[in-house]
């Protein structure tokens, strides 16, 4: 597949925002086509999944992609694992990191050496004209790292990246956008997820999920269906599919 020319990639530098994905939302209802990455030095009111506060000083990378009805209603779930992938291939590239460390979380937590050291939020909205915006965010600990997380948590610096945040978000908008390519707006899916199983971490491992209605399930983590949901051996015959929730290993409970 031929790569799209770098140089028809629109970004928008900010010095400090409430939120990048809210700036992309809003330039989306203002009638912007998408495929605009939006980057902050600072954000004063980051977030995480699941309406989590995300700490966002001056030093890390906060970056959003706006898409514009980038699939149909089917394959626009794929979009997790598709964002995963690129941001985990991205930060793999950079110097002084060694990729065979860098591995995926499911749904898309980017771990180095099994500490968390990327969150990625994804929002969407229809807006009146029937186009569906997806921001895409991303947050990176490049220098620092939040304080009092219930998980391992680590930096790029930590993991030895000696570079330039701008190295990071060209490096990680490239990721992004080659995974997007290979997804083909849900075409090639099946690559997409035979990628992403090549740089999970967990398979074969006893682990608990939390799901979005407060409920657990635990069972041994085995694999992703063709839509790209984990699935979770129960023991006993029975096997549970499930499409959201925070995935939570045994070894390390109650830990990530």
């Amino acid at each position: 597949m031929m790569k799209r020319p770098a140089g028809l990639r629109r970004h928008l530098a900010l010095d400090e925002v409430g939120s990048t994905n809210v700036v992309a939302l809003e330039a989306a209802r203002s009638g912007d086509p998408g495929r605009l990455w939006i980057t902050a030095a600072r954000q004063t009111a980051g977030r995480g999944r699941r309406g989590r506060s995300w700490a966002s000083e001056r030093g890390n990378l906060y970056a959003t992609l706006l898409l514009v009805d980038p699939a149909s209603d089917e394959h626009v779930v794929d979009l997790p694992l598709v964002i995963a992938l690129g941001v985990r291939n991205g930060l793999a590239k950079l110097p002084g990191l060694d990729p065979d460390v860098v591995r995926i979380k499911w749904p898309n937590d980017i771990l180095f050496a099994g500490a968390k050291s990327v969150g990625i939020l994804l929002e969407s909205e229809r807006g009146a004209d029937g186009r569906r915006a997806v921001a895409v965010g991303c947050g990176i600990n490049v220098t620092t790292v939040p304080d009092g997380t219930p998980y391992a948590v680590t930096s790029l610096r930590a993991a030895g990246y000696t570079g330039t945040l701008d190295a990071v978000f060209a490096s990680v908008a490239e990721g992004v956008e080659a995974a997007l390519d290979l997804w083909d707006a849900g075409r090639h899916f099946s690559e997409v997820r035979a990628e992403w199983l090549r740089h999970s971490v967990g398979r074969g491992e006893a682990c608990r999920i939390n799901l979005p209605d407060g409920t657990a399930v635990e069972g041994v983590f085995v694999d992703l269906d063709a839509g790209g949901r984990l699935v979770l051996d129960r023991g006993q015959g029975e096997r549970r599919h499930f499409s959201a929730g925070d995935l939570f290993f045994l070894r390390n409970a109650p830990g990530a």
